[in-house]
């Protein structure tokens, strides 16, 4: 077993390259900027993470954050599967307990936190969403064909893989046991309005009015007295983050083993063969 020290979430530096702060009286803006699609590699998880924290220990009075993305067209499109693919043991593992560490910091931020999803949010990028006390994500009304709408899902299976069971677990407390089922199974990505009609996402809005609409959004949330809504949104999710906490060390042994499989090897290698494929 790793030694617990792994589990750290303590750190408040992050790369400034990867992830913006800006913070505006009471509330701040987290932007992630990896470009071209955020996808989340070990150094993008750490600053996600650490950015967080920075904010909560740095700026003791802040109240909430808007979560966002620097590119328009995606807020996160998940893992950085290079980080899957044919993986050094040591880094895999560092990997993992990142990405698990990107989880309890914002599942369990004293901030209130609103996602503002102006593009596709997938797998890992729609856990970054999930873990948002309210998500807001642009309508697809906005878009002139269904080829430029943004989507939203846990995809894994799609990629021949599973989510991990936290994640399993936070689709069926967001949309119901069975609407979770059936669209993780099938890898199902989610337009904004079956989003909105099944509780994926709180709010649509026009293009170009997410963010606006996020900080909107979160100004209700920092209207509340502070102590009474970090106390309930605990009650709500303490149980969650505890269970998670007792499990991480079986979930990252498990993961190891499942992306080391070499069937999932073979399942990324032809993934990332079609991807690259598409660019030419």
């Amino acid at each position: 077993c790793p030694p617990k020290s792994l589990f750290s979430t303590s750190e408040i530096g992050y790369d400034e390259n990867l992830v913006q702060t800006k913070v505006n009286g009471g509330t701040a803006t987290l932007t992630l900027s990896r470009p071209p699609v955020n996808s989340l590699s070990l150094e993008l998880c750490q600053s996600i993470s650490g950015a967080v924290n920075f904010l909560e220990t740095q700026y003791p009075n802040l109240q909430g954050v808007v979560i966002k993305s620097s590119n328009p067209s995606v807020f996160s499109a998940g893992l950085d599967l290079m980080e899957l693919h044919n993986p050094d043991r040591e880094r895999l593992s560092k990997f993992w307990i990142s990405f698990q560490n990107v989880f309890v910091s914002l599942y369990g931020t004293r901030l209130a936190t609103v996602a503002a999803i102006e593009g596709h949010a997938t797998a890992g990028g729609c856990m970054l969403a999930l873990c948002c006390d309210y998500r807001v994500m642009v309508s697809s009304t906005s878009y002139k064909s269904a080829k430029q709408e943004p989507r939203i899902g846990l995809n894994e299976t799609l990629l021949g893989m599973a989510a991990p069971q936290w994640m399993i677990d936070q689709m069926i407390r967001t949309v119901g046991f069975r609407e979770a089922e059936l669209a993780l199974s099938k890898g199902s990505l989610y337009t904004p309005e079956h989003a909105f009609d099944v509780g994926l996402v709180d709010s649509l809005v026009a293009r170009g009015d997410a963010v606006s609409e996020a900080h909107a959004e979160l100004q209700k949330f920092t209207n509340i007295p502070p102590l009474a809504r970090y106390a309930t949104k605990m009650g709500c999710r303490q149980k969650y983050l505890d269970e998670f906490h007792s499990s991480r060390t079986e979930d990252l042994e498990r993961f190891s083993s499942y992306v080391l499989n070499e069937t999932v090897q073979a399942n990324i290698s032809a993934y990332l063969k079609q991807l690259k494929q598409k660019k030419h």
